[in-house]
């Protein structure tokens, strides 16, 4: 619901002189320092991008049909998809309230600092969640760049007949995620244009493969498509495939909040940034089911995806359906989506160093916070960058690295969104921004906090019995390093020099 009266934010009546969004950015202590140049159209291009839903569903589509086939995959999308759209709609209605870059590590601070009983514990929960929530993005970047690299290997496999070694896709992810690092620092533009690229060649690429699936493919039953179980993981209980089952959907669906992330280059952010984040779980919900719907209609032979040769396995269902040339297509098309999406998602983590490193929450943070001549935050740019090639690098040690690196993302994501929503119910703050939810606002956070939760847990859980080294999920181990290396730093450099989010300005002007 969006409140247009005045609230306890005590908003100036006249929007004419100064962006909405500015103004509240004003009485949060803070001053423009980025261009505020995006619409919310573009801002929801952005968080579609980064969402990434074409290229995400096609990419855990082979996994999830190994853990309870159709039934368990549309199920699980739906299920996750409603508690997803819970998570969205809390985070908007605290985004309404603190439209600044520091999202979910900025609302923290300012939720528990209004209480007096954990107002002390305030900086150390309000660092973690920052840190968490940046590093997970982090190990985000590197799973969406490496698609890029097997989509690249599988199209040259098809075409030439090469074949790329592990190695050398790693390169090929490094190039790329080098070439988002370029992008980034030079003109904040550019990724605007990615993101509506984005947002269009997803909509018309998924227009399109329903329409070739639907014409020229041989289709299943429905009966097959929306009741058929089944399960190559090794466990016999259903209930908990349902749940390794729910990585899909959980992968493919987070990620609308990073439209906070960018708050600060955002026109009326307050009112923008929430109806994006709420706009592409929606579209994302929509598009995604209609998509696994039209592939699993399109399986010509279940079998050949799961033994298939191909680097993602998908691309096995298009040329058993379609031929060669309409799976090298396919695969160009992941291959321009998940650009974007990493470009994207550069963008919005570089935006939470920057915030963190403005408020001195993060080592090197007077570099770290520099902006560049382009009004960028080129170093923090730079240092996503670099963290991001120390996630990829590992890549060739393990043929489950990859979805280590999956189920890593998703569990550290959903930490952070379960420590936000937490802190929210712990305080029972009752202040609303222009984006509210009335009197659904405590049940719906409340759902959404208990699926962050069960998530948490439920994507550490061994994915395949009888468990081996070689099989073994170890996005627990990577999680334990993401939460260490926070605490690190919070030893090493927080506890001593962040105290808070730093005021840097003393009026609007």
């Amino acid at each position: 619901m969006i409140n247009k009266k005045d609230s306890a934010l005590d908003y100036h009546s006249d929007y004419g002189t100064i962006d909405i969004g500015q103004e509240r950015l004003n009485q949060l202590g803070y001053k423009q320092e980025l261009q505020r140049k995006l619409s919310t159209f573009a801002t929801f291009g952005l968080a579609f991008s980064n969402i990434g839903i074409l290229s995400n569903t096609s990419v855990t589509f082979d996994t999830v049909l190994q853990r309870g086939g159709p039934l368990i995959m549309l199920l699980s999308w739906n299920i996750v998809a409603a508690f997803m759209m819970c998570i969205a709609l809390s985070l908007a209605e605290i985004c309404s309230l603190y439209p600044t870059s520091g999202g979910l590590y900025y609302w923290v601070y300012e939720l528990l600092n209004r209480h007096p009983r954990v107002r002390k514990n305030a900086p150390i929960i309000a660092f973690v969640t920052g840190w968490v929530y940046a590093f997970a993005n982090i190990i985000s970047i590197g799973a969406t760049n490496v698609t890029v690299g097997l989509s690249i290997g599988s199209i040259f496999k098809l075409t030439l007949g090469w074949e790329f070694s592990k190695l050398s896709l790693m390169c090929i992810t490094i190039a790329v995620t080098f070439v988002h690092g370029y992008v980034n620092m030079r003109d904040l533009g550019m990724v605007s244009i990615l993101n509506q690229w984005s947002v269009f060649w997803s909509c018309m690429g998924l227009v399109t493969i329903i329409a070739l699936l639907s014409v020229f493919a041989d289709h299943n039953t429905a009966a097959w498509v929306f009741t058929h179980y089944e399960n190559e993981t090794g466990f016999e209980n259903k209930g908990y495939v349902l749940v390794l089952g729910m990585i899909g959907a959980a992968y493919s669906l987070f990620g609308c909040e990073c439209a906070a992330s960018v708050n600060e280059e955002t026109k009326d952010a307050d009112i923008s940034s929430p109806l994006a984040m709420v706009s592409a779980i929606g579209v994302s919900w929509f598009v995604g089911f209609a998509l696994l719907v039209v592939f699993l209609f399109s399986i010509q032979d279940i079998n050949a995806i799961f033994e298939s040769d191909l680097h993602l396995p998908v691309a096995q269902l298009f040329w058993d359906a379609l031929g060669k040339w309409a799976t090298v297509g396919f695969l160009m098309l992941l291959v321009v989506c998940q650009f974007c999406t990493g470009a994207t998602t550069i963008t919005v983590t570089s935006r939470q160093i920057y915030a963190l490193a403005r408020d001195d929450a993060a080592p090197m943070s007077v570099l770290l916070r520099a902006i560049n001549c382009h009004q960028l935050p080129g170093n923090a740019v730079w240092f996503t960058v670099c963290m991001t090639c120390l996630v990829i690098l590992p890549f060739p040690l393990s043929e489950n690295i990859f979805e280590t690196i999956i189920s890593a993302t998703t569990a550290s994501i959903h930490l952070s969104y379960a420590l936000v929503l937490g802190c929210r119910l712990l305080t029972k703050d009752t202040r609303k921004g222009r984006f509210n939810l009335g009197k659904w606002s405590v049940p719906i956070t409340v759902a959404g906090f208990l699926w962050a939760v069960f998530a948490v847990i439920a994507f550490m859980l061994p994915t395949s019995w009888p468990v081996r080294y070689d099989n073994a999920n170890y996005a627990g181990v990577a999680t334990s390093i993401v939460i260490f290396i926070t605490v690190v730093f919070w030893f090493g450099w927080g506890q001593y020099h962040y105290h808070g989010p730093k005021a840097t300005n003393d009026e609007c002007t």
